[in-house]
């Protein structure tokens, strides 16, 4: 299953000459993991997850930069769980302006206690969601 989530280029975004500055494509990566969670769950968000003292956190990032985006475009960043295991998870994201992808990531992600910042089980409603839109 693949959730999406648009956004824009704002100048606040962008270097002197109006290309989008290369750190936002994380931050709307992040945003677009984030609404995935929120979509799937939405009693369950980032903050009740805390709340329980846990929480996804990346592990690592590959980043694959096709072609820029420029001040004022329309994008959208297209999440999907590939890969789901009793800790952790893979995902896959890729970035479009109109039909042109404009970059690829793979996110690595695990599942933490927020208290000892050790791995933890994915469980409950949370698993069952995941679980049921892993595309491996």
């Amino acid at each position: 299953m693949i959730f999406e989530y648009k956004a824009r280029v704002y100048y606040s975004d962008t270097d002197a000459g109006g290309i989008a500055y290369h750190a936002h494509y994380l931050d709307w990566a992040e945003h677009g993991r984030t609404e995935m969670l929120r979509e799937l769950l939405p009693r369950l968000n980032q903050r009740s997850l805390q709340s329980l003292d846990t929480a996804f956190v990346v592990r690592s990032i590959k980043i694959d930069y096709i072609t820029p985006l420029y001040l004022d475009d329309e994008l959208v960043v297209n999440t999907k769980l590939v890969k789901l295991g009793a800790v952790s998870g893979v995902i896959e994201q890729a970035i479009y302006r109109g039909d042109e992808k404009v970059c690829n990531l793979e996110v690595k992600v695990a599942f933490i206690n927020l208290k000892d910042k050790r791995p933890a089980p994915i469980k409950g409603e949370l698993k069952e969601a995941l679980s049921a839109i892993v595309e491996e």
